[in-house]
């Protein structure tokens, strides 16, 4: 092997982000970074002199717009000061991100991950340097801790009141089309889809997948993707999507085209207010009929509270567990007045 690349110093981010993601010849193993202590620098005891990082993987769907609003009110009311920046779902821009908000000053980086296999090693290294709160998506044995929803359960839950609907109906089995999150999800929406599945499967009411198109979280795009299955499939009973803004533009597709009235819609997870007000006003006759909590501002909330106490020296890192969940619960036309706000963020 030439030493040179054994004493080789990236130049720039880009060149960091490749060292990274190698396993050197030298014999470096990047996996075996170890987690970082405490915050660069060591604490503040003042917490209006902190910085704390959000890495976020995008903004494209509310639900991670609503957790920049929720973690910028926090902030204000707190008095530290946030970085907050978008990934556009690139690992190799977060990267880049999460690098200049630790030149900036951050004692503790809050972060969305956009890849769960393919950021292990960057994250070993950025996790080795500050501590690392997840939220939502998480890098398995990388950082600190992780606060993010229980995918699985939520998605189960929905499962169950969707099956309950249909068994009530008459209905014995059932058609389905999915709409599912993009390529890099790889987790949380496989998650939330075997959850889904086997909601129904609890509840008693056999399925048959018929399609599933990728709607990227994106309800534009869902609309997109439902009207292509749709097209190919007009027999469907059921319209799933992992995320309520695709189940809301799968919604638009079906209330407009009186082809698809006996159609029904559902999501996984979320619980967006847009969603949850076509469940309220079609009640237990309505064509949305169930998704899953999910809230972005209790997940805003409990990682921004973690990073907070790590940052100002009232709690060390290794405190947390590795992962906490929020609430998990399936939300229909029983239990809707618990959940509805119209002047929720999200």
């Amino acid at each position: 092997m030439n030493m040179l690349r054994c004493r080789l110093r990236p130049m720039g981010v880009a060149a960091a982000l490749l060292s990274l993601l190698m396993v050197s010849a030298c014999g470096q193993i990047y996996a075996s970074s170890q987690p970082a202590s405490g915050p660069p620098g060591g604490p503040s005891s003042d917490v209006k002199q902190v910085v704390i990082g959000f890495a976020q993987q995008q903004l494209q769907a509310p639900y991670f717009s609503a957790m920049q609003v929720r973690a910028e009110q926090i902030a204000a009311e707190q008095g530290f000061r946030l970085l907050f920046q978008s990934a556009n779902k690139d690992p190799v821009i977060q990267m880049n991100q999460m690098t200049a908000m630790i030149s900036q000053g951050a004692k503790v980086l809050v972060v969305n991950a956009t890849s769960v296999k393919g950021q292990k090693p960057m994250m070993n290294q950025i996790a080795s340097k500050i501590p690392v709160i997840y939220i939502d998506t998480s890098v398995p044995d990388t950082g600190a801790t992780s606060v993010q929803s229980d995918n699985l359960t939520i998605g189960r839950e929905s499962g169950k009141i969707t099956a309950k609907r249909f068994l009530d109906a008459g209905k014995k089995n059932i058609k389905i089309l999915l709409l599912t999150g993009p390529a890099t999800d790889e987790f949380v929406g496989p998650a939330r889809r075997q959850g889904f599945l086997d909601g129904l499967k609890e509840g008693g009411l056999p399925y048959e997948i018929k399609a599933e198109q990728s709607g990227d979280y994106q309800q534009d795009k869902g609309q997109v993707g439902a009207e292509n299955m749709l097209a190919a499939n007009p027999d469907a009973d059921l319209v799933v999507g992992l995320n309520d803004s695709m189940a809301i533009g799968a919604y638009a597709v079906v209330d407009r085209n009186p082809a698809y009235k006996n159609i029904l819609i559902a999501a996984a997870a979320d619980g967006q207010k847009e969603a949850l007000a076509l469940i309220k006003r079609g009640g237990c006759e309505g064509r949305y009929v169930s998704t899953g909590l999910n809230s972005p501002s209790l997940a805003a909330e409990d990682a921004l509270k973690i990073a907070v106490a790590i940052a100002t020296g009232q709690k060390k890192p290794s405190d947390y567990p590795k992962q906490s969940f929020t609430k998990a619960v399936g939300i229909g036309c029983q239990n809707i007045d618990q959940f509805y706000d119209p002047n929720s963020v999200f």
